[in-house]
């Protein structure tokens, strides 16, 4: 015959079961709650003696209201931190079993793409997949098998309003490609697809990522590198510094694929030309315009055009594409070969951008200093009095220079290809 302390277990289950039942949803947002507040750190032992070995039937009926509401979002976060009470608790596998049973897991797939759901829901449904994932590898494939990787990164892709969101989903995602040999490239592959989201938080994650993933792997994938080299042109410092240390990952020696880093360097020249002819572009726009508006007219068209948008993207990668390759510092005889001192010198005459000037003069300064040849050939380039300029202070040199100067810069005509 069952205790005293078990008949009273058993009848205060049954008032709960009752009064869920029976209960409005305000009524079951408030058992929730004191569900949630009471079992914050509970073992599945523990949870099924206080629920006089019925938790289960309580678990049942919040599965079963999940499915019906999740669409409406109803008391959705408190059914989902409640979940997490019952499927972290268990030590032997048994509400985690039920829950997939029941189809759990496509739930908290389908809520993660569910647009109507706020982010911080969706946070919740994707720590709940964390959970289910660190069961094992073989609960992982099981999300994989589930088409979970492209939900997790759709949803990452898409999350706006809310960063936790996808710095979970960030999370989730290194979990399913630490040790699940047979989905790494899956999720490699969905972290590609982020890199072309609007979102710079998705971006820097995604890019973070790559940098853990890429050594594990045996080739690059070749649809990665183009968008890599784009991300240069973010106007958040945080994904350019990621991208600039994939790019690092890529080219180093360590990684020894000489077709992935020939590749970057051809794309990273290729950005810098037409950056170069976009800069060519706008002084010839302005030199027409000197010609047919008239003074006072023209200098209230510069003030107002000073004052839209900030800089092009363009010019924004093309600063950050010359701190890059000074970063590079095995590649230096590469970026030598494809004419770089030429391009720096020509970046550093770009009077509509003074960050590509200073970074380029900090580069080319670099190379200066390493090599004899690229001494001459850009003291040659200069002339005396403008080198002196440049190698005193490559860091402020470009606050310095006059038009004349920016244009003897733009008009060189170094070639040290061939060298």
């Amino acid at each position: 015959m069952p205790s005293a302390r078990q008949e009273a277990s058993l009848t205060q289950i049954r008032r709960l079961l009752s009064r869920w039942d029976q209960g409005s949803t305000k009524a079951r947002r408030q058992i929730l709650l004191d569900f949630i507040e009471l079992h914050k750190s509970i073992t599945e032992p523990e949870l099924e003696t206080e629920f006089a070995q019925s938790a289960s039937l309580f678990f049942t009926r919040i599965t079963s209201w999940l499915r019906i509401t999740y669409l409406f979002g109803t008391c959705l976060n408190e059914q989902l931190r409640a979940l997490r009470v019952f499927l972290q608790s268990s030590t032997g596998n048994k509400f985690l079993s039920e829950f997939l049973d029941v189809g759990g897991l496509f739930t908290l797939l389908e809520i993660l793409n569910v647009n109507q759901i706020k982010d911080e829901d969706k946070r919740q449904a994707l720590e709940l997949l964390k959970l289910i994932a660190d069961n094992g590898r073989v609960y992982k494939e099981l999300i994989c098998q589930s088409y979970g990787i492209r939900a997790i990164a759709e949803c990452m892709a898409k999350s706006t309003t809310h960063e936790n969101t996808q710095k979970s989903a960030q999370i989730l995602l290194d979990s399913l490609a630490l040790g699940n040999p047979l989905y790494i490239q899956q999720v490699y592959k969905g972290l590609i697809a982020i890199l072309l989201s609007t979102s710079a938080k998705a971006q820097e994650l995604a890019v973070s990522l790559l940098c853990k993933l890429q050594p594990q792997l045996e080739r690059v994938h070749g649809s990665l590198l183009e968008p890599v080299v784009n991300l240069l042109q973010s106007f958040h410092a945080e994904v350019q510094y990621q991208a600039m240390e994939f790019i690092k990952i890529l080219m180093s020696k360590d990684w020894n694929d000489e077709n992935t880093a020939a590749i970057i360097a051809q794309l990273l020249i290729n950005c810098l030309k037409d950056s170069l002819n976009q800069d060519k572009t706008d002084i010839d726009d302005d030199e027409e315009e000197e010609e047919v508006e008239e003074d006072d007219h023209e200098d209230n068209n510069k003030l107002i055009d000073s004052l839209k948008g900030g800089p092009m993207p363009i010019f924004i990668q093309q600063a950050a594409i010359c701190k890059c390759i000074r970063l590079l510092v095995n590649q230096r005889d590469r970026f030598l070969r494809l004419n770089i001192i030429h391009l720096l010198l020509c970046v550093m005459g770009n009077e509509s951008y003074p960050e590509s000037q200073r970074q380029a003069s900090l580069t080319l300064h670099f190379f200066v200093e390493k090599y004899s040849s690229v001494y001459d050939v850009v003291f040659e380039a200069l002339g005396e009095q403008l080198f002196d300029m440049f190698y005193r202070d490559p860091d402020g040199f470009y606050s310095e220079m006059n038009s004349i100067q920016a244009d003897v810069c733009r008009s060189n005509r170094v070639n040290m290809s061939s060298e």
